[in-house]
């Protein structure tokens, strides 16, 4: 029977069961016990009292490990200490709560799950409990992250595409305001690539330009951001630079990666790139103007024979 005490020692029977139905409280705590859905009980401090066998077999806890332990109540791993403290004031003003939390197994493998925490009140309007149901939908999460990553990614190289690179660019901008640091646009064109795709077919140039992406992500510092802009053309983004003359020396380590001789297949290729950088606030302070100047800068190597790394203002621009 779903029946509790309250704090002055009273019973009190739980709201969700219909005082017409007293006659069948057991039969309603059998099918509480025995549904789908992972669900728990709390008392009026979050401590655990009931879970049914759904929530210890979601778990990987013994009812007995659950039971008295502190409830994961708005655990969601996304809150901080406030952010909880707020929620919990909410729900004991007797705010029901709608929360997506993610956690971990026993066996470490990630889950997904919708928490909906619904307070019980006892006939005075006291809060004596709390319901607790949770619903899977790690599924339902990594499919949409899934699809996400698709729209943000290049399916050939799985570097970012044209369209994420520009709004990771000018997020990084915004931060860039409040930050004594610079941050640079590369700007990259691979030289003598269309000779490969001509003499040796598409599947070898696709397989050159995944060679490629490899070497970029292999010769940029964690947190720098990798686009393939389309065809031969990439972009970086290096942010949190302590100084300006970094980027140009980042772009020549990229160089050089480029530079070495790729196998595909059987055969041996050799390309060289031409790469233009612009500096953040220097030379520009949006996505725009910044990519605009380091694929100027870019086509200035470019046509002056390739190989090198160009910056902006284009006088400065060295091979």
């Amino acid at each position: 029977m779903l029946i509790s005490m309250d704090h002055n020692g009273r019973q009190t029977m739980l709201p969700f069961i219909p005082t017409q139905a007293v006659a069948q409280q057991p039969l309603l705590a059998k099918a509480l016990a025995a549904t789908g859905t992972p669900a728990l009980l709390a008392d009026a401090h979050g401590k655990i009292i009931w879970v049914n066998h759904a929530f210890v077999a979601f778990s990987g806890d013994a009812e007995h490990e659950l039971l008295g332990r502190q409830a994961p109540i708005l655990r969601d791993g996304k809150r901080d200490s406030s952010d909880y403290a707020r929620a919990w004031r909410a729900l004991q003003r007797g705010h029901e709560l709608h929360n997506e939390v993610i956690g971990a197994h026993r066996n470490g493998s990630r889950y997904t799950v919708e928490e909906f925490i619904t307070p019980l009140f006892d006939d005075d309007g006291v809060i004596t409990h709390f319901f607790v149901i949770r619903h899977d939908i790690t599924q339902r999460t990594q499919h949409s992250e899934h699809i996400q990553h698709l729209a943000d990614h290049d399916d050939l190289t799985g570097l970012l595409n044209r369209s994420k690179f520009r709004k990771e660019l000018a997020s990084a901008i915004g931060h860039a305001r409040h930050s004594p640091r610079t941050l640079a646009t590369l700007f990259i064109d691979l030289d003598h690539f269309k000779p490969v795709n001509d003499q040796l077919g598409h599947d070898v140039g696709d397989l050159l330009l995944a060679a490629v992406a490899h070497r970029l992500r292999n010769a940029v510092r964690t947190g720098d951001h990798i686009a393939r802009f389309g065809g031969d053309e990439f972009a970086v983004l290096l942010i949190d630079l302590p100084e300006a003359s970094m980027a140009e020396a980042l772009a020549a380590k990229l160089l050089a990666a480029l530079s070495r001789p790729f196998t595909l297949q059987s055969h041996r290729v050799t390309i060289s790139a031409s790469i233009g950088v612009a500096i953040h606030p220097r030379d520009g302070q949006d996505a725009r103007t910044l990519l605009l100047k380091a694929d100027r800068s870019m086509y200035r190597i470019k046509h002056s024979g390739g190989n090198g790394v160009g910056l902006w203002p284009l006088s400065n621009g060295a091979k």
